[in-house]
């Protein structure tokens, strides 16, 4: 989001610290607490273990999803154990998401051999995305979209700050909310929100465990990478943050930043790296068909030297039938002399009589 302009202050737009900054902190939550980020949030079922999320796609390529797990029925929604996929989306799902995620849905079946369930986890409403996959009368992917949306997410931080404010006891999932309000804030408010979580972050950070700290730590600084445009205020909220939480998480949050840096400039030369094999796929193209052109020139050329071929023999031939006639005419002109001297004897002969 823009941010506005601040009186007395100027806009500097920054450059971002992180890729894909909502996959990221969702990925956080859910590794660090699955359980608990998972039932908060509201998806059906409870929490067993984490499995395969990588995927053979139907491209050819690989790809992964969001957080794959076994799923524990609770019989409202779910009614047997699941393979599920939860999926994060700060967009809309487009016709080319849905066929993608239609490939998380069967690698799933492949690996866990179970009924599968796809949750869709937004600050979006769903009534703009595509919904349903139908690839045969009986195999049909239907996303299950959880309800993120802005009165859920301000009632979440009402709650909150209530609790907060009020010095009650803070469970794991209390403090896990911070986490998850700024992860799915509206995006229309996504400043005035993380003002706010920033506070209360301030006010419980030093009774958290080194764990809740770190993750709350790590996702609201990436939070605020990825809302704030303006340095200076960006600056300001990052160390507000900073003020009250441990060296030690900062020093965690410092090495995990550069694994993350690395893996940012991993990932620019894998995608210079897919432009050059493009490109050099495209070349192989032009080039093989550069050769098979060449192939048919040659072949062309080939009939024409044969039809050459042809055409000179022929012309051989007349030339070998020219020269005899000019061997007859020369023989019967090489005749002449001895024609004339028998003309001039029989003239003679016949003036004698």
């Amino acid at each position: 989001m823009k941010l506005p302009l601040k009186k007395g202050g100027e806009n500097m737009t920054r450059k971002r610290k992180y890729y894909k900054p909502f996959d990221l902190c969702h990925s956080i939550l859910f590794n660090e607490y699955p359980l608990e980020y998972t039932r908060e949030i509201g998806v059906p079922g409870e929490f067993e273990k984490k499995i395969n999320r990588r995927v053979h796609l139907k491209n050819g390529a690989g790809g992964e999803m969001d957080s794959a797990y076994l799923n524990n029925p609770d019989y409202k929604v779910l009614f047997e154990k699941v393979a599920t996929d939860l999926e994060h989306q700060s967009v809309q799902i487009n016709e080319e998401k849905l066929k993608k995620i239609g490939d998380y849905d069967t690698q799933l079946v492949v690996d866990e051999h179970l009924p599968t369930f796809i949750v869709i986890a937004s600050h979006l409403k769903n009534d703009e995305s595509k919904n349903k996959l139908i690839r045969s009368p009986s195999d049909i992917t239907e996303l299950y979209f959880l309800d993120l949306g802005e009165d859920n997410i301000r009632k979440r931080l009402s709650t909150l700050s209530e609790i907060i404010n009020s010095n009650q006891h803070l469970s794991t999932e209390n403090a896990l909310n911070l986490g998850i309000i700024i992860l799915y804030a509206p995006r229309d408010n996504a400043y005035e929100i993380t003002e706010t979580v920033v506070d209360l972050y301030q006010k419980i950070v030093k009774d958290l465990d080194l764990k809740m700290e770190t993750c709350l730590y790590n996702v609201i600084s990436i939070m605020i990478d990825a809302y704030i445009d303006d340095e200076k205020e960006y600056r300001r909220l990052i160390n507000m943050v900073e003020k009250n939480t441990s060296e030690k998480t900062i020093e965690i949050t410092a090495a995990h930043q550069n694994t993350i840096e690395s893996l940012k400039y991993a990932r620019e030369d894998l995608e210079y790296t897919k432009t050059d094999l493009k490109n050099t796929k495209t070349d192989l193209k032009n080039r093989e068909t550069d050769l098979k052109n060449t192939k048919t020139d040659l072949k062309n050329t080939k009939t024409d030297l044969k039809n050459t071929k042809t055409d000179l023999k022929k012309t051989q031939k007349k030339l070998s039938e020219a020269n005899g006639k000019i061997m007859n005419l020369e023989k019967e002109v090489s005749e002449i002399p001895k024609l004339k001297a028998e003309i001039q004897r029989l003239t003679a002969q016949i003036n004698g009589k």
